[in-house]
């Protein structure tokens, strides 16, 4: 993930020693790692990608999907697939789907794919396309009967025009898509959009299928970010309800206060809901639910999760109070876990709350978002923290576990359950987990592993 701020944060040697045991105290859940991707291949059989990125999908058979930002024989990513081992074996089997080449067909691709009824994959890749390298959305449909090569097919090239003085396309898209039921897509753009600004402050959109095949597609903005106090630079996919409202993030913008190393304000980031247009109207309404402070978070980067009371639960990669500093030793903070409540009947003011303040030792840097385990508790991942070691706060990550509280009782609870090792199952784990039925979680580390390049792993509560 790339902040304004320095992403290799640090923690006290004194908020780290005095946590550690608390850490180490936890038990901890058995891991697994499935495939470990090679950063520096020697042959043909090892350019599989390598920096894998998000969240994985996971189809009916227990396969899972994922894109790898780069590697591959081009460099430029690939779209894998890892298929469950047959059985009697232990080995899953990788298999590259489709090897970008940074030219119109895009690169460094994003996860969050998407699936249809007949097994085809949508995604998007934040580079290439046209030359003004703005990223495409793309299609891979499985291969037909007695065929082994997936078709590759561009659904829209993204572009967006600084110069043509008015309102443009989104450009770079940062996230996945989601699908609704009449297999139209949506997505976000990490620029583009207002030509108010030279990069853009990035865009909402909508993908529309024109024929049967699903080839031909009309893409259509819903909105447009201005800055400032309406936030700018979304990062993470789409959460949708019931009455197909989205919700989503802005990484920064805002009325808070966050500055970059040269001290020039740049907001902490918000939260957003997109209204579809009222019957004969076409224009979405887009209202800002929270105005992230720094002291509740800053740089929302994670998906939404919608509770079933309408209530929205979510991570901030910097903020809170945890003493987590930027290169220059500035503290930014370790990031937060908040949950945002709808505002009582003829009120319209959400309420925001703090569930965990993260300060290192168990965990720091929250890039992906918390995923239900059937319990109500809830399952996550943080970019970096852990455990210390030689008097150094771990910068490897963990996967926790955040617990609700007691009736009559106010106060979560965060558990570790299993911290990373950069040489086995890899560092720096990004997006939300995968469950399947019997519990096990699944997801990447964008580095480390026995290849250096990133790894897909299993954990097994």
């Amino acid at each position: 993930m790339q902040i304004r701020n320095n992403d290799y944060t640090k923690t006290s040697r004194r908020v780290a020693a005095a946590l550690f045991l608390l850490s180490a105290s936890h038990a901890m859940a058995g891991e697994k790692t499935l495939f470990s991707f090679i950063a520096y291949p020697v042959n043909a059989s090892e350019q599989t990608g390598a920096s894998p990125r998000g969240t994985l999908l996971r189809d009916t058979s227990g396969a899972l999907y994922g894109a790898a930002s780069n590697g591959g024989p081009y460099w430029n990513g690939t779209i894998f697939k890892l298929t469950p081992p047959d059985p009697g074996q232990t080995a899953w089997k990788e298999t590259v789907l489709y090897a970008f080449t940074g030219g119109f067909d895009g690169s460094s691709p994003n996860a969050d794919l998407v699936m249809d009824s007949t097994g085809a994959i949508y995604g998007t890749a934040s580079g290439g396309g046209y030359w003004t390298n703005d990223g495409v959305a793309f299609k891979l449909t499985p291969p037909a009967a007695g065929e082994t090569q997936w078709k590759y097919d561009v659904i829209h090239y993204f572009y967006f025009a600084y110069a043509d003085g008015g309102d443009s396309d989104g450009a770079n898209p940062s996230s996945g898509l989601i699908m609704d039921s009449s297999g139209a897509l949506y997505g976000l753009t990490h620029f583009g959009g207002s030509t108010a600004f030279y990069t853009g402050y990035g865009t909402v959109f909508k993908l529309t299928p024109l024929n049967a095949a699903k080839t031909i597609w009309d893409e259509t903005v819903l909105y447009r970010f201005r800055g400032g106090n309406d936030g700018h630079d979304p990062f993470s996919t789409l959460t949708r309800d019931a009455a197909g409202a989205f919700y989503g993030s802005t990484i920064y913008g805002g009325t808070g206060q966050c500055a970059d190393l040269m001290g020039t304000v740049y907001g902490c980031g918000t939260v957003f809901k997109l209204t579809p247009p009222a019957p004969g109207q076409t224009d979405w309404t887009k209202t800002t639910l929270h105005h992230f402070n720094g002291a509740d978070g800053s740089v929302p980067a994670a998906k939404l999760l919608l509770g079933a009371g309408g209530e929205l639960y979510g991570t901030t990669f910097q903020g809170g109070s945890g003493q987590c500093t930027d290169s220059l030793g500035q503290v930014i903070g370790c990031g937060t876990i908040f949950e945002l409540t709808p505002p009582p009947s003829g009120q319209s003011n959400w309420t925001a709350s703090i569930l965990h303040d993260f300060v290192g030792p168990e965990g720091a840097n929250p890039e992906g978002g918390l995923v239900p385990d059937g319990t109500g508790a809830f399952i996550g991942t943080t970019y970096s923290g852990g455990p210390s070691s030689y008097g150094v706060l771990g910068y490897y990550g963990v996967v926790y576990k955040l617990i609700p509280p007691p009736a009559g009782l106010t106060q979560w609870t965060q558990t570790v359950l299993y911290n990373f090792d950069i040489s086995t199952s890899g560092e720096r784990p990004e997006g939300e987990v995968v469950r399947d039925p019997q519990g096990n979680l699944y997801g990447v580390t964008y580095m480390g592993g026995s290849g250096s390049g990133g790894t897909v792993y299993q954990i097994t509560p």
